[in-house]
């Protein structure tokens, strides 16, 4: 972990691998990538959302994201990783668990794949806080909605809107993700909040007025706010 300039927490896999793991990065024979592409990522995020617990990586999940060659190995893989530690009981991520000894608890992998699986986890835990987050706000969303129904229409309006958008953000992809959606700084959010936007534009308004393009990936032109 490090410190950003806006003061939050980061993570470095560099640091923590020269860290915990010493020599690590020794192995300059390097075949593969130790990053995960893009569509390696989105195939993982799809699969755990179509799993029963998104939140717990299950016997598949290596063997998705291209970690492993085969289901096989991928079991095994997530069996050595439950023994270590690095997977909970509820198969839940617990990074705080691979240490130096890491490379020995998982020598049924390479070293470039462990590298592999190291991003995967911490790639993943991170991707459980966005979920997690996510449904906290629909929960308070429905929790409103449900208490307002039919009071003020122009709320419940508003309200069917966010937790809509907030869907829609579980169901994107890593790939098409955009930073001030993720924020909830784009043009869509600002023009609601002026009370420009009562449902989705043909195009979209920025706050000087001016209108440029059709709505981001994120909002499906026609659909409706339920």
């Amino acid at each position: 972990m490090y410190r950003k300039r806006s003061g939050s927490l980061g993570f470095s896999f560099t640091r923590f691998a020269n860290a915990a793991v010493p020599s690590f990065f020794s192995d300059e024979s390097v075949s593969r990538t130790t990053d995960l592409e893009g569509y390696r990522r989105d195939m993982c995020y799809m699969h755990q959302l179509a799993s029963g617990n998104p939140y717990a990586l299950d016997e598949r999940c290596f063997y998705v994201a291209g970690i492993v060659d085969s289901e096989g190995m991928s079991k095994k893989t997530h069996k050595a990783l439950r023994k270590s530690g690095g997977l909970r009981e509820d198969w839940t991520i617990d990074t705080h668990q691979i240490g130096p000894r890491f490379t020995h608890q998982m020598a049924v992998l390479s070293v470039n794949r462990q590298r592999e699986l190291i991003n995967l986890l911490f790639w993943w835990e991170e991707e459980t806080q966005r979920l997690r987050k996510l449904a906290e706000e629909e929960r308070e969303l429905n929790a409103m909605i449900e208490q307002d129904e039919g009071r003020d229409r122009e709320m419940m309006d508003q309200l069917k809107f966010a937790r809509e958008r907030v869907r829609m953000k579980r169901r994107q992809r890593p790939s098409q993700r955009r930073p001030d959606v993720e924020a909830d700084q784009d043009d869509i959010v600002m023009a609601s909040f002026q009370g420009r936007s009562k449902s989705a534009p043909d195009t979209v308004m920025h706050t000087s007025g001016e209108t440029t393009g059709p709505p981001p990936e994120y909002f499906s032109p026609g659909q409706r706010v339920l």
